[in-house]
């Protein structure tokens, strides 16, 4: 008989199918046997397919294998053990457990049916039931000791989950799913360095081990690497759950293109094949930004726990929030009241809803925010008293203990001065966006993101730019041997607060710092606009100052003429504002540019035009409806010149 290339030879099936199982080849097992026919209702030809389908992750056909077995032999507890377990990694948790009842009284399986139960109980959110259940099984088992670990990181006790953990990689050796629970509760308590410890160990271990799951082949073949499916070596192994871990301590870094690279690195699947969590990471690391992952965090919304990770609910919203999705945000939480209460914290629940709320009443917005920053900022004021207290005393462990939950209280209030901050800014109302930040001064001074804001709401009044630059200049001076990793923005600020305060010298050096730092990453290939935005943001402000001959020379320099890469829709939306400021201008004859200038302006159009006739000139939102045919910068560039050629009576021969 000849399957497939593979061929079983009359009184050689049994030996053939055996090594296909021993080179892990379980779907041509499972091919070969429900092609032998009658065979395969047998209790040996179920047997092995339950066993295959189980390792090929066919969860449910496994439980149909062994569901069929237990009726054919229902004296033989193992088939019920393997039928509940079928079950359990199918996710019909309700179903395994009256499996497991059936056989609960046999005494060589007890202490797997224990393990299994509780584990189900646990994937259920039954914590009490899964604690209830391992407090009936043997102490001191790597296994036990893991099951309590996972227990206690449930209830937040992160210290006697990694007590627990390192006991039982001690007592059972390594085990690179324990290893990765370890490192996950290292970083819960913000042990950052320990758990990327733990990930490298497991990744390393797995690429040693296990070649054939192509760990890294992504990134070599630039994601064109063939797929190796889900194979069950790959849960074993942890690859896939070490390698989330090392995106999310990269993600909440900041380092969005660590955390993608860290992804890549997983073994090569199709989109279909792969995990929620990673499916998740995914959405959130997307090289088009966030919104465009909504796709995928509704998919996984929608398929609801277990499935879904916990994390989604409360990512897809603050999303949402983030880029001022506000009614989707609304949307949400309408339809699924049962995850707000079981997935938001109380804070994060009356967070967002000040943020929803500020868009049809800023002043019961602004209500709620006060409320929960008046709690917060007692509680941070008891908090700091008691730092004092204990620093007093020589017991070094209270004293990590309160920094670390005075910490965590400023990390929740935080937010909450920005969103009240952000309510007043929303409003251009700088001076009230102003008052906030120093009425919570007391606590956030110190903070990097609190001095960002801070310099920002400052300079936008226009008359405050010396105590801009003073929260800028920190900022510029921390990272002076790689200015290219302070942002544009802050750049562009303190070299226009410099001007503004007649620093110029100081605004000329901060600019050619920029430009030599650019040029040196350029060398290196990497591609930065940091001077790019320097220049239009000081052109802008002397056009606004009616200085249009330097401004827009500025302007024209920093899009190399209109002929460079750098001419897209966020830059083209600063040109066009200063040619239509120009414009303006000149129609109500409040401003003359010289003949080589308007000259000069228009050979800048004209490069434009050719350069950008199929760059589309607005920026679109998520929420926008994109019209069938967008305006191009080529087409605004020439309606430009052509009104510029009108109002200056300049013929183009």
């Amino acid at each position: 008989m000849l399957h497939q290339g593979i061929i079983l030879r009359e009184g050689h099936i049994t030996r053939t199918i055996y090594n296909l199982i021993k080179d892990k080849r379980y779907e041509d097992v499972i091919e070969c046997i429900i092609n032998l026919g009658e065979a395969a209702n047998t209790r040996a030809g179920l047997s092995t397919l339950g066993y295959c389908y189980y390792h090929a992750q066919k969860y449910e056909e496994a439980a149909t294998c062994y569901e069929q077995l237990c009726n054919l032999v229902p004296k033989v507890a193992k088939y019920k053990f393997y039928y509940a377990q079928s079950l359990y990694q199918a996710g019909i948790f309700v179903d395994a457990l009256k499996v497991l009842k059936q056989i609960s009284d046999n005494v060589e399986l007890k202490e797997q049916c224990l393990q299994l139960q509780s584990a189900i109980l646990y994937s259920s959110e039954d914590y009490a039931g899964a604690q209830s259940v391992l407090n009936q099984r043997s102490g001191g088992t790597a296994e036990t000791l893991n099951d309590e670990g996972c227990l206690l990181y449930q209830a937040d006790q992160y210290d006697s989950a990694v007590q627990r953990f390192s006991t039982a990689l001690q007592v059972g050796g390594f085990n690179p799913l324990i290893a990765y629970n370890l490192a996950l509760s290292h970083f819960r308590k913000k042990e950052k360095t320990q758990a990327i410890d733990y990930t490298a160990e497991i990744v390393e271990r797995g690429i040693r081990n296990h070649p054939e799951l192509g760990i890294g082949a992504q990134i070599d073949t630039d994601g064109s690497a063939r797929s190796v499916g889900n194979p069950i070596t790959m849960a074993l192994s942890g690859i896939t759950q070490a390698l989330n871990l090392k995106a999310a301590i990269e993600y909440n870094d900041g380092n969005v293109d660590a955390a993608r690279d860290a992804l890549l690195d997983l073994p090569p699947r199709a989109e279909s094949e792969l995990d929620p969590v990673t499916l998740h990471n995914m959405a959130l690391t997307d090289p088009q930004g966030p919104v465009a992952g909504l796709r995928k965090l509704a998919f996984l919304l929608d398929l609801g726990p277990p499935a879904c990770p916990k994390e989604t609910f409360a990512n897809i919203l603050l999303i949402c929030c983030k880029h001022e999705l506000y009614e989707t945000a609304a949307d949400i939480l309408a339809e699924h009241t049962d995850l707000t209460y079981k997935y938001l914290s109380q804070y994060l629940y009356e967070l967002l809803d000040a943020l929803i709320t500020a868009q049809a009443s800023a002043e019961s917005a602004e209500k709620k925010l006060g409320t929960l920053a008046s709690s917060l900022a007692g509680k941070l004021r008891s908090l700091a008293a008691k730092v004092q207290e204990v620093r007093s005393t020589t017991d070094q462990n209270a004293l990590r203990t309160a920094l670390k939950d005075y910490e965590n209280a400023l990390e929740l209030y935080l937010p909450v001065v920005m969103a009240r901050a952000w309510i007043s800014w929303r409003d251009d109302d700088f001076v009230g966006a102003e008052r906030e930040f120093r009425s919570s001064a007391e606590f956030c001074s110190e903070n990097p993101i609190w001095r960002l804001n801070a310099g920002h709401v400052l300079f936008m009044q226009g008359d405050k730019y010396k105590e801009a630059a003073a929260f800028y200049e920190p900022i510029v001076r921390q990272h002076g041997d790689d200015i290219m990793s302070v942002s544009a923005a802050v750049l562009a600020n303190l070299c226009v607060s410099y001007i503004m305060t007649f620093q110029n010298e100081e605004a000329e050096e901060l600019m050619r710092k920029v430009e030599k730092a650019e040029e040196l990453k350029g060398n290196l290939g990497k591609q930065y606009h940091h001077l790019c935005i320097v220049n239009l943001v000081v052109g802008t402000l002397y056009c606004a100052k009616s200085n249009y001959e330097f401004g827009l020379s500025r302007i024209a320099h920093a899009l190399e003429n209109g002929s460079g890469a750098r001419l897209y829709a966020d830059t083209w939306l600063h040109v066009k504002r200063c040619i239509l400021g120009l414009l303006t201008g000149m129609a109500k004859q409040n401003i003359i540019l010289a003949y080589p200038s308007v000259q000069e302006v228009m050979s800048f159009l004209k490069s434009c035009e050719v350069n950008g006739i199929f760059t589309p000139a607005n920026i679109y939102s998520a929420s926008d409806e994109v019209p069938a045919e967008p305006l191009t910068i080529g087409l605004e560039a020439r309606k430009l010149r052509l009104l510029l050629l009108k109002l200056s009576e300049y013929e183009n021969d």
